[in-house]
């Protein structure tokens, strides 16, 4: 199976959208979107191919919850502790200071369960905060990266991994995803076929089958 990562631009996004996420994510937002989309979240997207790869059914909240667990465990396995440990930073700065979208009394998992696949999920800022929040989740679980890539049936062996040294912008994502591509097929996992494609509209963000079907 073949599959399409595909990454929006922020700097090439409409005034009303870029507006959208001025408001999550507050000061220095075009480096903060980049560090977000075009480092971290090309390895959420990642694992989410990879779950599909390996034949488990895992519904999509779960599966959210999952893939930001391995985009964590392999950044900390890949020795780039200090853009994780930024990251970290900015999403709870960003957590404490905007408001949280679930009724008084409603508990995070319970709310986006129930308004998940809804229009109310789709907002910028209320699937932002369960995103955000759920990087923060992971990043406390502190999973081995070990550990997360034997629940999709891989056994690691030791390698010389790398990190993707590059700075951190749109121009620099395919780099950094190829960085990771690389890693993986050293450590012994079967690496599925997978592309970036770049797109002018921010909010999407997305990995799909080549044949279009949305994961």
């Amino acid at each position: 199976m073949a599959y399409v990562i595909r990454s929006g631009k922020y700097e090439s996004g409409t005034e009303e959208q870029q507006m959208a996420y001025r408001q999550l994510f507050g000061k220095d937002v075009q480096y903060r979107f980049d560090l977000y989309f075009h480092w971290y979240n090309l390895i959420h997207e990642l694992g989410h191919s990879f779950v599909s790869e390996s034949g488990r059914e895992i519904p999509d909240l779960p599966q959210e919850m999952f893939v930001n667990e391995f985009a964590v465990a392999y950044y900390r396995y890949a020795g780039e502790n200090d853009r994780l440990d930024e990251l970290q930073s900015i999403l709870e700065e960003i957590i404490n200071s905007i408001p949280a979208p679930m009724p008084e009394g409603e508990a995070f998992l319970d709310y986006y369960e129930r308004i998940w696949n809804t229009e109310e999920l789709m907002q910028v800022m209320t699937y932002g905060y369960f995103q955000l929040n759920s990087v923060l989740e992971a990043m406390k679980k502190r999973k081995s990266f070990e550990g997360v890539a034997g629940e999709l049936g891989f056994r690691l062996h030791p390698a010389n991994v790398k990190r993707a040294d590059t700075e951190i912008s749109s121009g620099n994502a395919e780099a950094v995803l190829n960085t990771a591509l690389e890693n993986m097929r050293m450590c012994g996992m079967t690496v599925p076929k997978i592309r970036l494609e770049l797109v002018d509209d921010p909010t999407i963000q997305c990995v799909r089958w080549e044949e279009s079907s949305a994961l």
